[in-house]
């Protein structure tokens, strides 16, 4: 029992940060107000979460695992590549920071935070492992890991940067994907070409609408959230 009401009430808080970070941004939410929010006292909300990083966080790894079950879904995606699956990825996350100024102030901070850049990375080389996306990549685990470490790095250059290099979130998905397989899987052209243009195929025939209502409700009381 007290373990559900304490999954509960981190349930609250992190939906609370949340929808206030989306509403204000980051520099503006002080953990007075998520406290407030949440209708417990900020010395309550410390015991769950001492320093506003360790919420930031929290988010990032809801955000992230609830695109991944999203992108699973997509129609066909089990069809093509782990390179095009990555391409969708890459290209979901972009287009909902592109089109949402909310869910921008949530990504951007993950890009540009060091702490939550490392989450990035370890999440989706998880992801990666959990989904055994690359099992069948002839390229050694180590050297996979090494490169997903750095495309995530500059896909999150790229993206803070996105408008000074006037970029679209399929072109920030394809400077990633390529990258990887250039680079760390040693794809040919061919190789590469078909899998952006697989990638293509996939984000085409997604419904961002449902992706959008996901994270929208990823902290609803009936779903489960990592904490």
């Amino acid at each position: 029992m007290a373990r559900r009401k304490n999954m509960k009430r981190r349930r609250v808080i992190l939906g609370n940060t949340f929808r206030l970070i989306r509403e204000n941004g980051m520099e503006n939410v002080s953990l007075q107000m998520i406290a407030e929010k949440s209708g417990i006292s900020k010395s309550l909300l410390q015991s769950y979460y001492p320093h506003k990083a360790k919420l930031i966080s929290d988010i990032v790894r809801n955000l992230f695992n609830t695109l991944g079950e999203q992108v699973d879904s997509y129609d066909n995606i089990k069809h093509f590549s782990p390179y095009a699956h990555m391409k969708a990825f890459v290209y979901t996350i972009g287009v909902l920071g592109m089109h949402d100024a909310g869910l921008d102030r949530i990504i951007s901070q993950a890009f540009t935070n060091n702490e939550t850049l490392d989450n990035w990375g370890v999440m989706l080389i998880k992801w990666v492992r959990d989904t055994h996306l690359f099992d069948d990549v002839g390229t050694s685990q180590n050297e996979l890991e090494s490169g997903i470490s750095f495309v995530t790095i500059g896909a999150g250059r790229l993206y803070h940067d996105r408008k000074k290099h006037r970029l679209t979130a399929e072109q920030l998905a394809d400077y990633t994907t390529s990258s990887l397989m250039f680079s760390f899987c040693h794809c040919k052209p061919a190789e590469i070409d078909q899998a952006l243009k697989d990638g293509h195929d996939i984000i085409e025939s997604a419904d961002m609408e449902s992706v959008h209502t996901a994270i929208d409700t990823m902290f609803d009381e009936d779903k489960e959230i990592i904490s």
